[in-house]
């Protein structure tokens, strides 16, 4: 028998004043999703530079902390268990990417939407029967966005103008980074393609569908393996492709000219996604808010949206007419993207000018310094050093 309506409203005012009277310490909470994504990476080691005496990491799944390197404060603890929740209960800092535990936080608490990225879909109190998230703040990467996320996530503080902590790791370019993942062999001398489609049908989280599914790895019909492999050698390309963690789980698979890899490959080798875009001289994208990120960096993007109108239809765009704030050529079958990709990958950049244009108007400062104006906004002590 479900539990009435009413019931729950009493257990969760319950449970927002024992969250509120509960001692707070010292001590900063990370709740990300998937574990160990950018956002709770460079927050991580944001964090670690300040005079906070302990920075918890909830995670999801074993707290080993997937071979990653961490500071002397941080504690990878599991997110659905008694030592957690006690930690996330008395922490006077929080910073959250979905949704953690409450679905209100106290003013005693600076509690932070950190999101993962600019809403260019609709998200939180966008939505109907969304009820989103009463943080204190969230986050926008410039004056235009933070409007967008003011509408969304409406924090009961105010939504900081300071970029997001994930994209503080674009800025990571690493000449070995390749030679460390065992890739460099594929990608000595050739153009890489970041290529990330967000998902049409999720299966995990919140359970929904938008636009039109391709029922395709790329997000574009009409597209194999073995096909995109053998244009991308031919023009002296490669791709890294990474589906959406919402989306239909997928076979890794590596070729001569293409990689497809999903979180737990990341995870086990100690990587990130942002780490490796860090790398990519062009993005691949349809309308995810990595296309708002990629930005900073003033590389080449190209759009794969087979279902604009249907996807306008089902979710919906914050900003309208969505396609003058694409930051590249818009293709709609596969046929089109081939052309676009082969004239990027030789070196055309039709779009610059108008990719410039939406990087001033997407980010007061395309820059590394993210994190840092973040901590300094919220006033968290950074260590004193001699």
């Amino acid at each position: 028998m479900p539990i009435p309506a009413s019931i729950k409203e009493i257990f969760r005012s319950l449970a927002y004043c024992v969250y509120r009277i509960f001692p707070k310490r010292n001590i900063a909470v990370v709740y990300g999703w998937p574990d160990f994504e950018d956002n709770t990476l460079a927050l991580e080691q944001g964090l670690n530079r300040s005079d906070l005496s302990r920075i918890v990491l909830l995670v999801s799944g074993e707290p080993g902390g997937g071979g990653y390197s961490w500071g002397e404060k941080t504690l990878v603890v599991q997110k659905n268990s008694w030592r957690g929740l006690c930690y996330f209960l008395s922490a006077r800092y929080v910073f959250f990417t979905h949704r953690c535990f409450m679905f209100h936080f106290p003013p005693n608490v600076i509690s932070v939407n950190v999101w993962h990225g600019m809403p260019i879909k609709k998200i939180g109190w966008m939505l109907a029967g969304n009820r989103g998230y009463a943080s204190k703040y969230a986050l926008a990467t410039s004056d235009f966005w933070a409007r967008v996320v003011d509408q969304s996530l409406q924090p009961f503080g105010q939504t900081l103008v300071t970029g997001l902590p994930r994209n503080d790791r674009l800025f990571t370019a690493d000449k070995d980074f390749w030679a460390r993942l065992g890739l460099s062999s594929n990608i000595a001398d050739k153009r890489v393609v970041g290529w990330l489609p967000t998902y049409r049908k999720s299966v995990t989280g919140e359970i929904r569908t938008d636009g039109l599914d391709s029922e395709n790895v790329f997000g574009l019909a009409g597209i194999t393996p073995e096909q995109l492999n053998a244009n991308l050698q031919q023009w002296g390309g490669f791709a890294i492709v990474k589906p959406h963690p919402m989306a239909k789980p997928v076979a890794c698979c590596q070729m001569s000219n293409l990689l497809i890899i999903d979180d737990e490959w990341l995870r086990s080798r100690a990587t990130s996604l942002y780490e490796i875009l860090a790398q990519c001289d062009l993005l691949a994208t349809d309308m995810s808010s990595v296309l708002v990120d990629y930005l900073v960096l003033d590389r080449p993007v190209i759009h794969l949206i087979a279902d604009l109108m249907e996807y306008r239809a089902s979710r919906g765009f914050s900003i309208e007419p969505v396609e003058d704030y694409l930051a590249g050529p818009l293709v709609a079958n596969a046929g089109e993207l081939f052309t676009h990709l082969e004239r990027m990958l030789r070196g055309e950049d039709s779009h610059r000018n108008h990719r410039r244009k939406m990087r001033a108007l997407f980010h007061r400062n395309p820059d590394a310094g993210a994190t840092h104006r973040l901590l300094a906004a919220l006033r968290v002590p950074a260590t004193q050093t001699n």
